[in-house]
């Protein structure tokens, strides 16, 4: 099965994607799944997994991506809101909490990735290693962390427009039906991340549009 576990949509402050849209695409792609992973929002992922409900052989992942004081966590089984600027600690136990998982987020991205003293320190059991909006270097460093550490690893495009949909993805070994399914599995190894890195005509669309809105925040995180 092979799923795009990190998509934004509207209710993030940087997309203008509609929850049903990225739905549609994903399944137009052939998918079997999405997670929609709002920044400190979780909304857009109620909205999806409404209107996906009665799709056969497709799931919604309720999720939500959150700002940490150290860089941000994606939390899958997520519904209700998590405060930001906690540290990865006290986020994942938030997460943990209401029965979700968490996963570090592009760990070597800069600015918005933990890094990797506080990924390690944070003791996450997954990182995501196949994000499309990260570069083939942060990507590589991030698959080798995992491996080394023994973590699970997940793939995610990251997308903020409808042509990124499906850019990265996470490939389960197995047949599974509902959300809860795939949390079980998203705390061990029995998954592969598939997909591509940001190449240099996405980084003209990225960090352009990236710096803009952080300058627009008054140079805080999102």
């Amino acid at each position: 099965m092979r799923l795009d576990m990190h998509t934004h949509s509207r209710f993030s402050p940087d997309s203008k994607l509609d929850p049903r849209d990225i739905v549609r695409t994903a399944r137009e792609l052939g998918l079997d799944g999405v997670a929609v992973t709002d920044h400190n929002a979780v909304d857009g992922a109620k909205s999806a997994a409404e209107y996906a409900r009665g799709f056969k052989d497709f799931v919604v992942i309720r999720a939500t991506e959150v700002s940490t004081a150290e860089g941000h966590v994606l939390g899958y089984g997520v519904t209700e809101l998590i405060p930001r600027e906690l540290t990865p600690q006290e986020t994942i136990e938030m997460i943990i909490a209401q029965g979700g998982i968490a996963v570090a987020a592009h760990p070597y991205r800069f600015w918005s990735g933990l890094g990797e003293e506080a990924t390690l320190n944070a003791g996450f059991a997954t990182y995501e290693v196949q994000n499309a909006r990260t570069s083939r270097r942060g990507n590589n460093r991030a698959s080798k962390l995992a491996i080394r550490g023994g973590k699970g690893r997940t793939g995610g495009s990251d997308g903020h427009f409808i042509d990124e949909i499906g850019g990265a993805v996470t490939v389960f070994e197995e047949r599974l039906e509902r959300e809860d399914d795939f949390l079980q599995v998203l705390t061990g190894r029995n998954m592969e991340a598939d997909g591509h890195d940001r190449g240099p005509r996405a980084t003209l669309r990225y960090v352009p549009k990236s710096v803009g809105e952080w300058m627009m925040r008054g140079f805080r995180r999102i």
